[in-house]
């Protein structure tokens, strides 16, 4: 562990490093409290041992400077004074000492309490990196639960939460977006002639496909069973349809064989529906609505088809 003596004196200063040094330390000394600031504001020093009176900038003011500073996180700070009435003790104290040392220092006391402060320090770094560790999982868990875990698209948790941020967005900035409703034809035939497990490789790589086929800023979803959403933001009507017939093609393409369907092989229809800037009234549970309704409209016209 590195310790940086802060002594304007130079023989105490030189005495103290040798003390430290010859428990296995490795020192850095200043000779006032602006330098030590300097030294500790450029590396990455936890544990400081100084003077109280010194020039330029004492030892209680270097305390106080680094106590309102929390980009270096926390740094130990034992206080080496001849001061040792009680009111110094509590100022020093109040200004944030963590222990002292009643000058001229006694060898054993003074390595006691080195040794108490490295402990201390040790045991703030596991905490941080329990505390870090922990803030990573609650992160991980927070995306699982707005994850669909079969298909890697959104679940309809994490739709809700993005069509009100889109819509919000939309309403105060008068952008567009688009919403498309799609729905696998004939998916329970499927299940029943291929098997469930055929059905959810199905899903997945109806995903990956449709991920394939939107941009970045674009959001897909499993609303349910078979029935995937998707949020095209900056989006109007003739884009989303565009990007639809994009995405049924992409199915369509992959050629994957169903028995249940007019031919022959895996096929989607999708519903089009988008946000009218002329219409703020709407809220978007209409818009979803009317892709809802679309979608209908494509499965009665024969599936395998966009409407909007």
């Amino acid at each position: 562990m590195r310790i940086l003596v802060v002594e304007d004196d130079s023989v105490s200063r030189k005495l103290l490093q040798k003390t430290l040094e010859g428990w296995g330390y490795e020192i850095i000394t200043a000779e006032n409290g602006q330098k030590a600031l300097d030294i500790i504001l450029n590396e990455n020093l936890k544990f400081v041992v100084a003077d109280w009176m010194m020039p330029v900038m004492d030892g209680l003011t270097l305390c106080r400077m680094l106590r309102s500073s929390k980009d270096k996180g926390y740094v130990y700070f034992i206080m080496l004074t001849g001061k040792d009435k009680k009111e110094d003790v509590i100022e020093g104290l109040k200004s944030g000492v963590d222990d002292y040392v009643v000058k001229p220092f006694d060898r054993s006391e003074l390595q006691v309490r080195v040794r108490a402060g490295e402990r201390i320090l040790t045991l703030e770094k596991e905490l941080t990196a329990k505390n870090e560790s922990l803030q990573r999982l609650n992160l991980k868990l927070e995306e699982l639960v707005r994850l669909d875990t079969l298909t890697g698209a959104g679940n309809r948790l994490s739709f809700y939460e993005t069509i009100e941020k889109t819509h919000h967005r939309a309403c105060r900035y008068a952008y567009g977006y688009g919403i498309i409703m799609c729905d696998i034809d004939n998916f329970k035939l499927y299940n029943d002639t291929y098997g469930h497990l055929a059905g959810d490789n199905i899903l997945r790589r109806v995903a990956d496909s449709i991920k394939r086929s939107i941009r970045m800023s674009d959001d897909l979803f499993r609303y349910g069973g078979e029935e995937m959403v998707i949020t095209l933001p900056d989006q109007d009507i003739n884009s989303t349809l565009t990007v639809a017939e994009k995405i049924r093609e992409g199915i369509e393409s992959m050629g994957i064989e169903h028995k249940g369907t007019a031919n022959g092989i895996l096929t989607i229809s999708c519903g089009v529906a988008a946000f009218d800037m002329e219409k703020l009234e709407n809220k978007w549970e209409d818009i979803l609505e009317n892709a809802d309704k679309a979608l209908y409209r494509a499965k009665s016209a024969g599936k395998n088809r966009v409407c909007s």
